[in-house]
């Protein structure tokens, strides 16, 4: 009864460390993050939602609304960097960063 239990347990933990995809923050960070969000979402790539982290400080650059022209280009040129790093989670990232999901 004890192989069994163990065995699903192992099952389990293995299954839910594959639908998690970690945390959603600077591939480059060498520090904590000062400001980590915990929510319950599905980001594209997992199976089902679950609880995922965010670095909320790592992506302060895209939640402000550029005041000049030179703001605007600059969180353009970061928002295409981003683009490129986190892919398909930017957007699901970014709409549960304003409280829009």
């Amino acid at each position: 009864m004890y192989k069994l239990s163990a065995l699903f347990l192992l099952f389990t933990v293995a299954s839910a460390a594959a639908d998690n995809p970690g945390c959603v923050q600077n591939p480059k960070r060498t520090k904590a993050c000062p400001n980590m969000l915990y929510r319950t979402a599905q980001l594209p790539g997992m199976a089902a939602p679950g609880l995922i982290c965010i670095c909320a400080s790592d992506f302060a650059a895209l939640l402000q609304q550029p005041q000049t022209e030179g703001e605007k280009v600059s969180q353009n040129m970061t928002r295409r960097q981003m683009e490129v790093i986190y892919g398909d989670k930017l957007q699901p990232v970014l709409d549960i960063l304003q409280r829009k999901n």
